[in-house]
């Protein structure tokens, strides 16, 4: 089992002591008493990394996810506990971090694999690639102080992976180049999960821990909340800051399913309550309620296995518990990996949700074409209020119900294009 782990974290912690004022520091060191605060940038985390694994790591800013990153790489030392790391790490964590001003963009390739433990003779072999992938033209002979943020970033990012790490970690470097240079980064990953190099990541773009991870952790306030599939991370993530921003934490991780609400879904069949049963995660304030769901095809098929071009009904079921003029219902139909294909609400519709008696129920239909290829789909469901752009969460359901479009006809990705294509040959000049 152990062979199989590329990083083990045992029960870590970061306390790091924050003084008022510098000669504090000296009433501590001659033992005249305490005059610090401690700051808890991780407390008693512990999860494995399986090697192979690309793992994003996710939180709101501040909640010490790039202090883990730092830990791993052994920038900095644990308070409490320790890491196992098995294989070479390269670490892209912060901006430029390695590289000398003063040095031309070739002078630092050197210094910076030399800090990442890479000898030089493997650097001159691997030179031109680098160069190559950095794409920074003549500026590899000119000093770093006088590059862009994204040349700095596309320099260090070339030399990091380009030393054949056995664990990648890169914290939000990304984020500063070009959707270009993203794109090409990601392919490079792709190259490197081959291999079977283990890459983890800090972002805040939940599309791309859906898309590229195999796992995620959820970091919340120095606490590992939680950990398993990217689609259940963020769906847990979601909540969290929904509820956070409505200053109701009590409700973060607060279970969902109970016998009151299933007893509501009248509406929607048996098997339908049972996707709902083993794999929808809800949350809300309770202001308002999704009451029911159905989703159907044409002439009534429930089978929720749909034909290519069939059109599908959604209806949804809402009450509210309170007047508002500035609500909306959406739902979004993603793939079983998570990746969003679809997906609209009655404000994009140019619809707008009026409730001027409390108790009042609403059904919502909305009826759309099955211009999906073939494969299987997951839909969610909410229902919010709009408060000066601020969104307030009634009831929100991810992930209540699956289904199928069968294939009867062969298009590439996810959306049949619906393209007419038109042939003309000439002969002899003529055109027919």
């Amino acid at each position: 089992m152990r062979e199989n782990v590329a990083i083990k974290i045992n029960h870590i912690s970061k306390t790091y002591k924050l003084y008022k004022k510098p000669y504090h520091r000296l009433i501590e060191l001659l033992n005249l008493g305490d005059r610090y605060q401690e700051i808890h940038a991780l407390k008693d985390v512990s999860f494995c990394v399986r090697k192979g694994t690309t793992m994003g790591i996710v939180g709101p800013n501040g909640s010490g996810k790039s202090t883990l990153l730092q830990l791993i790489s052994g920038i900095i030392q644990p308070t409490t506990g320790n890491i196992e790391v098995n294989g070479r790490i390269s670490a892209l964590l912060e901006l430029g971090a390695g590289f000398n001003p003063e040095y031309t963009g070739r002078e630092n390739i050197f210094l910076y694999a030399s800090i990442l433990g890479v000898e030089k003779k493997e650097i001159e072999q691997r030179l031109d690639h680098i160069v190559d992938f950095a794409q920074i033209g003549d500026f590899i002979d000119r000093p770093v102080k006088t590059y862009s943020s994204g040349m700095y970033v596309r320099l260090a990012f070339s030399v990091a992976i380009n030393v054949d790490p056995d664990i990648l970690i890169v914290d939000e470097a990304l984020a500063v180049g070009d959707e270009s240079f993203q794109r090409k980064c990601f392919r490079k990953f792709e190259e490197l999960k081959e291999k079977g190099v283990t890459i983890l990541f800090v972002t805040h773009s939940l599309g791309l821990v859906k898309q590229f991870c195999d796992e995620a952790v959820l970091i919340y306030k120095g606490d590992l909340i939680e950990q398993g599939h990217p689609n259940h991370v963020i769906n847990v993530y979601t909540k969290l800051i929904a509820n956070a921003n409505q200053n109701d934490e009590s409700m973060v991780l607060e279970g969902i399913t109970s016998s009151e609400e299933m007893e509501l879904n009248t509406d929607v069949s048996n098997i339908e309550l049972k996707d709902a049963e083993l794999s929808e995660f809800r949350y809300g304030n309770g202001q308002g309620k999704i009451v029911s769901f159905r989703v159907y095809g044409e002439e009534g098929n429930v089978s929720r296995i749909f034909k290519h071009g069939e059109k599908i009904n959604i209806d949804i079921k809402v009450k509210s518990n309170k007047k508002t003029s500035n609500s909306l219902v959406a739902y979004t139909i993603k793939t079983i990996s998570g990746v969003e294909v679809t997906g609209t609400n009655t404000r994009y519709e140019g619809i707008d949700l009026q409730f001027s008696n409390l108790e009042q129920i609403v059904t919502v239909s909305f009826i759309q074409q099955t211009l999906l290829n073939a494969g299987d789909y997951v839909i969610s469901f909410g229902f919010v209020e709009m408060n000066n752009d601020e969104l307030i969460v009634f009831d929100r359901r991810y992930d209540a119900i699956t289904f199928k479009v069968a294939e009867n006809k062969k298009a590439a990705g996810l959306v049949d294009p619906q393209v007419k294509v038109i042939v003309s040959m000439e002969e002899k000049g003529v055109e027919s």
